[in-house]
C-alpha cells in the first residue's frame, strides 16, 4: 500500500519519500519526477537506510529512463558502496539486484552485447529468471535488423512463461509487422482467453482472421467482431470491422464452386443482414455529424452492392 494521499498533493506538500513511495506502489512510469525528487530526498540525513537503498535503486532506473547515465551511474556506485554498516542492506557485485541494474545502465548506454552478458549470467544462476528473459528479447527489439532474432526471442519466452498477456500482444504485433496474420490470429486468441470481455482485443482477432482470408476465418472474424460490438456498443472500429469482415465473407463465398456456396446460403444470408444492420448503426452514431454525409454514402455503396 502507498501513501493515503493523492500524488498531487503529494508533490505540492514537497513530500520527496512519499511521492517516491506512491509512484512505485502504483507502478507508475514517472520517471522525472522520481529524479527531481529524489535528488532532494537524498540530501536528508534523516533517511532511513532501508528507504534509502529502495530510493537509489528507483531514481537509476528512472535515469536510466531519461538517459541521464552520470546520474544512474552515481547511485549504482552509492548501492554497492553504502554510508551504512547495517549488513542485512549491503548490496554486493554478484548479487541479482545489483546486476539488474548494472544491465539497465548498460542498455541505456546501447552497450547491449555487456547488457546480455550479464543476463546471460542471470539466466544461468536462475534459468526460470522472466525479468532477464524479458530483457534480452529488448535488447534485440532495441537493434535494426534483428527483428527476427526478437521474435525468436519472445517466441521462447513465451514458451516459458505462457500467461505473460503483455509478451502475447507485443507477439501479435511482430507478427502483424511482418504480415502474419495466422501468426497475430493465434496471440490474440490468446489475449482473449486472459481478457474475455475486453471489445478492444476481440476487435483485433477480428481484424487479423478478416485480413487472413478464407470462408473460415471470414466466419471467425465476424464471430469476434460480433462480440466486441455487443461488449461495447460505442467500438466504431468494431462496427466497420463487423461490415468489413461480412463483406469479405461474401466475397470468399463467390470464390467457391457451386455446391460449396449452395452449402454457405444460410451464411451468405446472415452476411447482407449484418452489412445492413450494421451500416444502420453506423448510420446513427454519424448522424448530425460533418462526417455524416461520407459515411451515410460508402455505406450505401456497399448495400446497393447485396
Amino acid at each position: 500500500m502507498g501513501p493515503e494521499e493523492d500524488l498531487p498533493t503529494l508533490i505540492s506538500q514537497k513530500d520527496h519519500l512519499n511521492v517516491l513511495r506512491y509512484v512505485r506502489a502504483h507502478q507508475l512510469r514517472e520517471p522525472n519526477l522520481v529524479v527531481n525528487h529524489g535528488k532532494i530526498l537524498l540530501q536528508s540525513k534523516s533517511l532511513g537506510d532501508a528507504e534509502r537503498l529502495a530510493s537509489l535503486e528507483q531514481i537509476c532506473i528512472a535515469a536510466c529512463d531519461i538517459g541521464d547515465l552520470d546520474l544512474a551511474e552515481s547511485c549504482l556506485d552509492s548501492i554497492v558502496n553504502p554510508t551504512s554498516n547495517n549488513k542485512s542492506l549491503i548490496v554486493t557485485k554478484q548479487s541479482s539486484r545489483y546486476r539488474k541494474l548494472l544491465a539497465l545502465c548498460l542498455e541505456a548506454a546501447g552497450n547491449y552485447e555487456s547488457a546480455g552478458a550479464v543476463y546471460d549470467i542471470l539466466l544461468q544462476d536462475n534459468p526460470s529468471n522472466a525479468y532477464a528473459a524479458k530483457r534480452k528479447y529488448c535488447i534485440l527489439a532495441a537493434q535494426p535488423g534483428k527483428e527476427t532474432d526478437a521474435m525468436k526471442a519472445l517466441d521462447e519466452y513465451l514458451s516459458k512463461h505462457p500467461g505473460d498477456l503483455a509478451a502475447w500482444n507485443q507477439m501479435a504485433e511482430m507478427c502483424l509487422s511482418v504480415s502474419d496474420f495466422k501468426g497475430a490470429a493465434y496471440c490474440y486468441e490468446e489475449l482473449v482467453l486472459g481478457c474475455p470481455l475486453d471489445s478492444n482485443i476481440h476487435t483485433k482477432l477480428g481484424e487479423a482472421y478478416c485480413t487472413a482470408g478464407g470462408v473460415e476465418n471470414a466466419k471467425l472474424a465476424r464471430k469476434h467482431l460480433a462480440q466486441a460490438v455487443q461488449l461495447d456498443p460505442n467500438n466504431l472500429r468494431a462496427w466497420y470491422g463487423l461490415v468489413a469482415a461480412a463483406e469479405g465473407y461474401l466475397e470468399e463465398v463467390e470464390k467457391l464452386s457451386k455446391n460449396k456456396r449452395e452449402a454457405e446460403d444460410e451464411g451468405v444470408e446472415v452476411a447482407k443482414e449484418l452489412i445492413k444492420f450494421g451500416g444502420e448503426k453506423l448510420v446513427g452514431i454519424y448522424k448530425g455529424t460533418k462526417l455524416a454525409k461520407v459515411v451515410n454514402a460508402v455505406l450505401k455503396e456497399s448495400s446497393e452492392s447485396l
